[in-house]
């Protein structure tokens, strides 16, 4: 998959991840994908690979930080 097909992915999963498992797992997978991604780019530092992994997929990284931690605003 290509960064806008992941981000086509996230787009669908991302705001139904709060109420349904199956969407926050997906969102979930994404998140360890781009690590993986950004674990191989070589870069200046590692928070600058990940925004541009996000950047390229066009996923907000408040959303992806909130995937990847597990905890939603508001709860």
């Amino acid at each position: 998959m290509d960064g806008k097909e992941i981000g086509w992915v996230w787009a669908e999963h991302c705001p139904k991840s709060r109420d349904n498992r199956d969407a926050l797992q997906m969102c979930g997978m994404i998140c360890r994908v781009i690590r993986e991604k950004t674990r191989f780019v070589i870069s200046i530092g590692r928070a600058g690979g990940l925004q541009r992994a996000l950047d390229g997929c066009g996923i907000l990284k408040a959303e992806f930080d909130e995937i990847e931690k597990g905890s939603f605003k508001g709860e």
